[in-house]
């Protein structure tokens, strides 16, 4: 075993205990490596300081090397010239060549560090020279169309493409194109019919159109997408405080937000200058007892804003002037300082330091709070300046994640870590501006980004995880997220839940000018709810045939069932409800026929009371649930329907309202409810 120790005599248990320490655990880059570069090595290697020709502000700098080769080979550390050069005992040649040497316990770390392969976190570097994203936005002149290929993202690309001689990725089959584009937008996979219907299409538009038809599903939309955000805006359903009440959920301003899909400028000013529902983000997460200085709500609220909103790590400045990049503990509590309620004392390393926070905002050059101004006027002030049209790292931010989860990798990678340099500087300022010019429209950004040839190419499978050398070949394969795995196995095995977790408004609204139905005044409920005779059980099946001499322009509709029902008319699925409170409003009229028609009802409870109920109108005439529908229970013999209660009493109260707007012929309710996680 090499002597680590000879040529530091006198070196006490402390030491030797940290070296045993060390050896126990993984190396931390950030929190062991780091500081010895920065304290041993950073004064002639980072920033614009090369000396030698050997320059260590990103791991891909200290691989290439110096003047004399490479000084590091990761998981070799007995031949990296870096550790001979640092244990060197000739005093000829030795580093650091000034100042004190490096502590034998530390080189331990650095050995070990480099035995591991070296791992740096993406988006860390260690010097000035490091890339310091612009705040304004820009104009990008867009390069000339090659090959008939005008749509914007395609000319930035393809540019790109032809000065690095690589070809235009080929394009995908429809096959993959449909689901990818499903996954992407609403999380599920397309069904076989779908798949074979979009495969047989003709129509040179059939992808356009897909797209808009996707992006046109609100609440299919809002089901998948609300993923994303609850993991981005930190939104658990559960979770460490949630119990006792310090942490607030904002399912459903967040759900009814994406559904509406409100501009994100607006949605981000509700955020931060927030109504009662929409407050949970910024208050964060009251933690049981005594907490570090950097985890009090104060503090997450300045983490929290600047990593979302602007892609920035406040967590390092939160404790000490942050060393990967350039925020500074007063930044981070002075940012800090705009939420709080009275006034806030800087806490270095959790040590208070009697300086006292200022509320101020990070980016002076677009304006400032007022300090003496009350909490909630701060606030609106801030949520102004966040969203402020000459805060181009509001838009750049925004816009590299959705890229990220259209085309597998960000613009800038990692997405939290803003200050890296993109691959294309072009790409991301034209996104972020068109974005701005379209009027924050978070459904046209995606739009904008699939109607391109280079989201609609072959994928690109890659052997490892990209590093600094990522260059852009075409969109890289996703693994799906857990979300979209348990709904496609609920998807094809019919097993989503029966219940909401998320309290949402999933139901689907109808265009303003058929929210009323014309012509037709609203009469009082008089349905009955139904089952069959005889024993319960959980599944009924219903049916009531009628004549019609013509068929109205107006057939109004409500039904609901306790808990679903699927119906039927001559033969067609008009509706499908897994939610009883939510009933089924809608004009049937397309459905029908002069002469006989029929409808059926699948009718199905999971426990509890059971019954449907019914009421249809058209002209003078009102069809109800009544003893004159059959029923039965599954192959049993068909025979007049039970009448349970009348419409308000039972366990049911009154769910059918004849002023109720209608709502779709398919709610969405088809699709599986939204999760927990």
């Amino acid at each position: 075993m090499v002597n680590v120790f000879k040529n530091y005599p006198g070196m006490g248990l402390a030491v030797i205990a940290g070296f045993l320490a060390i050896n126990a655990r993984a190396v931390d880059f950030v929190h062991d490596v780091m500081p010895i570069i920065k304290t041993h090595c950073a004064e002639c290697h980072t920033g614009a300081q090369k000396k030698g020709g050997l320059a260590m502000n990103t791991r891909a700098e200290l691989l290439a090397g110096g003047e004399n080769g490479s000084v590091v080979i990761p998981g070799d550390a007995a031949k990296s010239l870096f550790i001979q050069l640092t244990r060197s005992e000739d005093d000829t040649e030795y580093m650091p060549p000034k100042g004190s040497r490096v502590p034998a316990d530390k080189i331990v770390i650095l050995e070990k560090w480099i035995n591991a392969g070296m791992p740096w976190e993406s988006g860390i570097t260690l010097g000035a020279s490091a890339w310091e994203p612009p705040l304004q936005p820009r104009d990008v002149v867009l390069p000339a169309a090659v090959d008939g290929r005008a749509h914007p993202v395609d000319r930035i690309l393809d540019a790109d493409l032809s000065r690095r001689n690589h070809p235009v990725p080929p394009p995908a089959s429809d096959a993959t194109f449909l689901r990818r584009a499903y996954l992407d937008v609403i999380g599920l996979p397309p069904s076989p019919e779908q798949l074979n219907a979009f495969g047989r299409d003709p129509d040179r538009d059939k992808r356009e159109k897909v797209i808009d038809a996707l992006l046109a599903n609100d609440v299919a939309y809002a089901d998948h997408w609300l993923t994303a955000w609850n993991d981005l805006l930190r939104n658990d359903y559960t979770g460490t405080g949630f119990i006792t009440g310090g942490r607030k959920q904002i399912t459903g301003w967040l759900y009814d937000a994406l559904k509406a899909n409100k501009p994100y400028d607006q949605f981000v000013r509700e955020l931060i200058a927030p109504t009662p529902v929409s407050a949970g983000f910024i208050d964060g997460i009251k933690w049981r007892g005594e907490v570090n200085a950097s985890q009090t709500r104060d503090i997450q609220f300045a983490q929290n804003i600047s990593q979302v909103f602007l892609g920035i790590n406040m967590k390092c400045a939160s404790c000490h002037d942050s060393f990967i990049d350039r925020w500074t503990l007063s930044e981070a509590y002075n940012l800090a300082a705009i939420y709080a309620d009275k006034p806030l004392e800087l806490n270095r390393c959790d040590k208070p330091t009697g300086v006292m926070a200022t509320p101020k905002w990070i980016f002076p050059e677009l304006g400032d709070v007022d300090p003496k101004a009350p909490k909630a006027e701060r606030l609106k002030q801030l949520a102004d300046l966040m969203t402020h049209p000459d805060n181009g790292r509001f838009t750049r931010t925004v816009v590299n994640r959705i890229w990220h989860r259209l085309m597998g990798r960000g613009i800038v990678h990692p997405v939290d870590a803003m200050h890296t340099k993109p691959w294309n500087e072009d790409l991301l300022d034209f996104l972020a501006q068109q974005f701005a010019d379209d009027g924050y429209d978070l459904r046209k950004f995606i739009r904008l980004v699939m109607t391109s040839e280079a989201y609609q190419s072959e994928s690109v499978i890659l052997a490892r995880e990209p590093g600094e050398d990522y260059v852009y070949t075409g969109p890289i394969a996703k693994r799906m997220t857990a979300e979209q795995l348990i709904d496609a196995i609920w998807q094809i095995t019919d097993t989503s839940p029966a219940k909401a977790e998320a309290k949402v408004n999933r139901s689907v609204s109808a265009p303003e000018a058929d929210v009323k139905a014309p012509g037709l005044k609203p009469v009082p409920i008089t349905a009955k709810w139904l089952w069959h005779e005889g024993e319960g059980g959980k599944k009924s099946q219903l049916r009531r045939s009628f004549v019609l001499n013509k068929v109205p322009d107006t057939v109004r509709m409500m039904a609901t069932c306790d808990n679903g029902f699927v119906m039927k008319v001559n033969g067609q699925e008009v509706a499908r409800s897994r939610e009883w409170t939510k009933p089924v409003v809608l004009n049937m009229a397309s459905y029908l026929k002069a002469g006989k028609n029929l409808i059926e009802v699948d009718a199905e409870m999971w426990g509890g009371a059971c019954g449907f109920i019914c009421q249809i109108q058209w002209d003078d005439d009102v069809l109800i649930t009544d003893k004159q529908w059959l029923a039965r229970p599954p192959k049993g013999e068909w025979a007049a329907a039970k009448e349970l209660h009348v419409h308000g009493a039972g366990p049911w109260k009154s769910p059918l309202d004849a002023n109720a707007a209608y709502t779709s012929p398919t709610l969405a309710e088809g699709l599986p409810y939204v999760r927990r996680w």
